[in-house]
């Protein structure tokens, strides 16, 4: 469109919506470069000088490493996300005490078939905060179906592309993580890591909220907007907005996601329910523009993928689904969002 402000984009997310295929080898420069594992592609981020020796011999070298089966069965509450799902895996025992690191995770499972590819790259991209080499899903319908709609490739040449494109029947890994959704409730990482997991029902005491932020390559993307609008369009119609006390951004991953935005007229949503919308970047998640705190005792929400002290500003950081951070952003304090009417929200 001729009104684009700001940059192109997450370089995450427009590898995803524009250029990454099923079956690819994927390198790129920053850790969450395994965002684009969401349509089965295997890709990893390697550092700089990797990156400088690979222009040169036209090789990266890796060694083959061990794969991790996270199998999610079952089916999710409806006020549950992909979010929630990589913050209770960030949050088992065999994650934090380091074993996952450098192995592949592998998502399966009923609950994560019924995840669109938006949500998928949630999961995916978040393989970097469990230290994972890559994060990915085997392609499917709804990989073929991503292709068709959002980048008009043939249906034939999509379908063909994924065949064969899954894991061998009785394949061996290294550990095998069984997860039910149905018990999977929605979460909050506590600040100083996102392995701090724990249900926002478990909270102690009512956190209030100055910051919200939603964005970022993990929580940017078209179908984050959808969650950020459900909510809001929600609290509208029951005569609510944004609380006075929290400031709440929302930033869009890329230009294919603001102009969706755009045709879906969530823009006029935000800013009657006084969210704040910024250009496409990485913005307050590596400290940069609104949303990052000032004072170590500003508490903030993100659906961003890291809460490391100082990662975003000296406030204290929790980290959550879009649809928490925007409940939360209109209650004044972290909550669950439940949505008037009993529906599917995500993933459909």
């Amino acid at each position: 469109m001729k009104d684009r402000k700001g940059s192109e984009g997450i370089c995450h997310s427009i590898v995803l919506e524009s250029y990454a295929l099923p079956g690819q080898l994927n390198i790129g420069s920053d850790s969450h470069t395994p965002h684009v594992g969401a349509i089965g592609c295997v890709a990893f981020g390697i550092g700089t000088t990797d990156v400088f020796n690979g222009w040169i011999t036209k090789d990266v070298r890796v060694k083959i490493p061990e794969s991790v089966k996270v199998v999610v069965r079952g089916k999710r509450h409806a006020n549950v996300t992909a979010k929630d799902f990589i913050l209770k895996i960030l949050s088992l025992d065999y994650v934090r005490s380091g074993k996952a690191l450098a192995k592949v995770m592998e998502y399966a499972g009923e609950a994560i078939e019924e995840l669109s590819v938006d949500e998928r790259a949630t999961m995916t991209n978040m393989a970097a905060e469990i230290g994972g080499f890559t994060g990915i899903v085997a392609p499917d319908k709804k990989a073929v179906d991503f292709l068709v709609e959002r980048r008009g490739m043939d249906r034939a040449k999509a379908e063909a592309m994924i065949e064969g494109l899954y894991s061998d029947q009785g394949a061996q890994y290294a550990h095998v993580i069984e997860l039910d959704a149905a018990e999977i409730h929605p979460m909050v990482a506590t600040p100083g890591d996102p392995g701090n997991g724990k249900n926002v029902r478990d909270l102690n005491t009512p956190v209030p909220v100055d910051i919200a932020y939603g964005g970022t390559c993990t929580a940017g993307k078209n179908e984050d907007m959808d969650m950020y609008a459900a909510v809001l369009a929600d609290a509208l119609k029951h005569g609510k907005r944004i609380a006075d006390s929290v400031e709440f951004y929302i930033q869009f991953g890329s230009q294919e996601t603001r102009e969706y935005c755009l045709r879906k007229g969530y823009l006029d949503v935000f800013q009657k329910a006084g969210a704040h919308v910024i250009e496409p970047a990485c913005g307050a998640c590596i400290n940069a523009g609104p949303g990052v705190s000032k004072r170590p005792e500003q508490i903030v929400i993100s659906a961003q993928n890291r809460n490391f002290p100082g990662r975003s500003g000296p406030g204290q950081m929790y980290l959550a689904s879009p649809l928490t951070v925007a409940a939360s952003a209109v209650a004044g304090y972290i909550v669950e969002y439940e949505p008037s009417e009993k529906k599917e929200l995500v993933g459909a």
